[in-house]
């Protein structure tokens, strides 16, 4: 069983044609934005590698729908598993958060989630964070074996961070273990905060006294360092209410608030998007985001 692997994302103002990608042809989606009531999403799959198509898909006015992760589901799909050990999990407004396997197999999907003008943007935002068909992940989130130290993360800009936040945080390469450190400025600059890692991920927490400008630091066991500069602030932008209110749950919601983040130019709150989608926990889209942040790989513009 391998789960979905990511696609290239964005995170753009045409919130429509966004969709339109997520789940299928022009044609058909108009007519779902039209005509159908959105009900839920799919956010997990566990499909057998060789033949995923055959193993699961959604049933909808008698046309198979591929499964995605991110898909939406609408008032009236079904969600067929014909193979065993496969399994889709769905977010609906009636099951929350089911397993469908093929003993549940099919399961009807009933009702209607909070909608509003913009609810269609929530299920193309995580959804392009994945492909249609499931591939292998990486080991240990990132870690590819790479030589070279390597942080993407946050890179292009100072970062502005709220003080007292447990940020999130990838790299790439390096020789374990690791110290991911908070510090004043300069050489010599004073050490706020010490982290160790043994894998290439690490939440530090940001010291709530922490003001002004700052610097995070990962070093390996060789000694090896990658910087990204922080500039303290008291508080992030509010992630507008449309984004996170037609959420099934909460961690979708946080899902797409970081998204919103990340959206933001100058790319100053990139650190604190990815905090916000660790506080989701063990949730697949939260987890396909956060490794593509530490690959370098977030959503464009």
């Amino acid at each position: 069983m391998t789960p979905a692997a990511p696609l290239r994302a964005g995170l753009r103002p045409a919130w429509l044609a966004l969709f339109l990608l997520v789940a299928g042809s022009p044609a058909a989606m108009a007519r779902d934005a039209d005509t159908r009531t959105p009900a839920g999403y799919i956010i997990g799959m566990e499909l057998p590698a060789a033949d995923p198509e055959a193993a699961a898909h959604v049933l909808r006015e008698g046309q198979e729908i591929p499964v995605q992760i991110g898909g939406a589901l609408f008032d009236g799909d079904q969600v067929v598993v014909g193979e065993a050990g496969a399994v889709v999990t769905i977010e609906t407004v009636n099951d929350r958060q089911l397993r469908v396997d093929a003993a549940r197999s099919p399961h009807p999907v009933v009702g209607a989630l909070p909608s509003g003008g913009r609810f269609s943007a929530l299920a193309a935002m995580i959804g392009e964070l994945f492909e249609s068909r499931p591939a292998a992940r990486t080991v240990n989130l990132i870690g590819r074996g790479d030589e070279a130290l390597r942080l993407k993360m946050g890179r292009g800009v100072p970062q502005r961070v709220v003080p007292g936040t447990r940020l999130w945080l990838g790299w790439q390469g390096g020789v374990a273990p690791f110290t991911v450190e908070v510090r004043a400025p300069g050489a010599g600059g004073a050490v706020l905060s010490a982290t160790p890692a043994a894998g290439r991920s690490a939440a530090p927490t940001l010291p709530p006294a922490a003001s002004g400008r700052l610097v995070l630091a990962v070093r390996d066991g060789e000694g090896e360092e990658a910087l990204v500069d922080l500039l303290a602030d008291a508080a992030a932008p509010p992630v507008p209410a449309w984004v996170t209110e037609g959420a099934p749950t909460p961690a979708f919601g946080q899902v797409a608030g970081a998204l919103w983040l990340l959206d933001q130019t100058p790319a100053e709150w990139d650190l604190q998007a990815a905090a916000l989608a660790a506080e989701a926990g063990r949730y697949g889209a939260a987890e396909e985001l956060l490794r593509r942040l530490a690959d370098g790989r977030k959503p464009g513009r």
